[in-house]
C-alpha cells in the first residue's frame, strides 16, 4: 500500500462555496432574510442541511483517499454565523444580526487566520510533484476523464471533474451524479440570471432612495445603496483599532438593516423577487425538482455512509 501522504486541497468543509460567494454572487435576492414565493417543488433543503451534505461528501472523499494511500484533511464546519457572513446579501435586513457582527468582517477574519493555520498543518507543500500529480488523479481521476458541464440560465458554462474519489463520493451520495450536478447548478444560478432587471426596476430605485435618505439621517452619509455604505466603512475602518473598526461596522450595519425595514427597500426587493423570479423558476421547475429531490435522498443517506454528519 502506498504510504498515506498529506495535502490540503478541500480546506474547511464548505470554503470554496463560501469564499466564491464573496466575489459571485453579486445580487442573490433569495438572501434578503424574506420568504421568497413563486413556483418551488419539492422542499429546499436549510443552510444547516446543505453543510451537513458538504460535510458528508468530503468524509466520503476522505475514505476512499485513505484506501487509496492518501490522507485527506476534513477540517470542522463552519458556524452559522461564519457562513452567514461570506453569503452576500443585497441588503442587510437583520439588525439583531449587524449588533452583534456587523458585516461580519471579524468573523471573516477569524475564518482566515483558521484557514492558513490548518493549510500550515497539513503540510500540503510536502509532496513532491510525482507525489502530488498521482495525489490529484486519486482525487479527481485523469486528465482524460470527462467533465460535468452544465449550460447556465444566466450564461455562461460551468465544469466540474468528476472522476476519482470526488466522482465515487457524488455517486455514493447523490447517486446519479450526473443528474445532481446538472439540476442544481441551473437552480442555484436562477437569481442571477433575473437579479439585473431587479436591480434596473423603477420600483427599486426608488425604495433605494428613500433608503439613502434614511441612511443620511442615521449616519449622515451618502450611500447610493448598500455597497457604497460597505466600501465607506471598509475604506474608514483602515488604521482604526478592532475594536473601534468593529464599532464603526456594526454602526453602520445596524443603520442598514433599521433602514431596510423603515422604508419599502426590504419588502420592495420580496415583491420584485417573487415578480421576477417566478417565471424563471417555472421555466425550470423540473431542474428545481430534481435538484431538490436529490439532495433530500443525499440527506437520508448521508448518515449511513459517512457515520457523524
Amino acid at each position: 500500500m502506498v504510504r498515506c501522504q498529506s495535502v490540503a486541497v478541500a480546506g474547511i468543509t464548505g470554503l470554496a462555496a463560501l469564499v466564491t460567494a464573496v466575489t459571485v454572487l453579486t445580487g442573490c435576492l433569495a438572501d434578503t432574510g424574506a420568504d421568497t414565493a413563486g413556483p418551488v417543488p419539492g422542499r429546499e433543503l436549510t443552510r444547516a442541511e446543505e453543510r451537513r451534505l458538504e460535510q458528508a461528501e468530503h468524509l466520503l472523499i476522505q475514505q476512499c483517499m485513505a484506501r487509496k494511500g492518501f490522507e485527506y484533511h476534513v477540517w470542522p464546519q463552519v458556524d452559522p454565523d461564519t457562513d452567514r457572513a461570506f453569503r452576500y446579501r443585497v441588503v442587510q435586513d437583520d439588525i439583531a444580526w449587524a449588533h452583534e457582527h456587523g458585516y461580519g468582517e471579524q468573523l471573516r477574519r477569524a475564518f482566515f487566520r483558521m484557514k492558513k493555520h490548518n493549510e500550515r498543518l497539513a503540510a500540503q507543500d510536502t509532496l513532491t510533484p510525482a507525489q502530488h500529480e498521482r495525489y490529484t488523479t486519486a482525487l479527481l481521476g485523469s486528465p482524460s476523464t470527462p467533465m460535468l458541464t452544465v449550460r447556465l440560465p444566466s450564461g455562461g458554462t460551468v465544469r466540474s471533474p468528476n472522476g476519482g474519489c470526488t466522482g465515487t463520493a457524488r455517486t455514493q451520495l447523490y447517486a446519479d451524479a450526473k443528474a445532481y450536478y446538472e439540476a442544481d447548478r441551473v437552480a442555484t444560478d436562477l437569481a442571477t440570471a433575473y437579479v439585473p432587471k431587479v436591480m434596473r426596476d423603477p420600483r427599486y430605485t426608488a425604495a433605494l432612495r428613500a433608503w439613502s435618505g434614511c441612511m443620511r439621517k442615521e449616519t449622515q452619509g451618502a450611500y447610493a445603496d448598500p455597497d457604497a455604505a460597505r466600501a465607506d466603512v471598509r475604506k474608514r475602518a483602515k488604521g482604526l483599532s478592532p475594536s473601534r473598526a468593529h464599532e464603526l461596522e456594526v454602526e453602520v450595519a445596524v443603520a442598514e438593516a433599521t433602514c431596510a425595514h423603515r422604508t419599502s427597500l426590504r419588502s420592495t426587493l420580496t415583491g420584485l423577487d417573487r415578480e421576477y423570479g417566478a417565471p424563471w423558476r417555472k421555466r425550470y421547475a423540473d431542474e428545481i425538482t430534481t435538484s431538490n429531490r436529490l439532495k433530500l435522498a443525499a440527506l437520508r443517506r448521508a448518515d449511513d455512509l459517512a457515520p457523524g454528519t
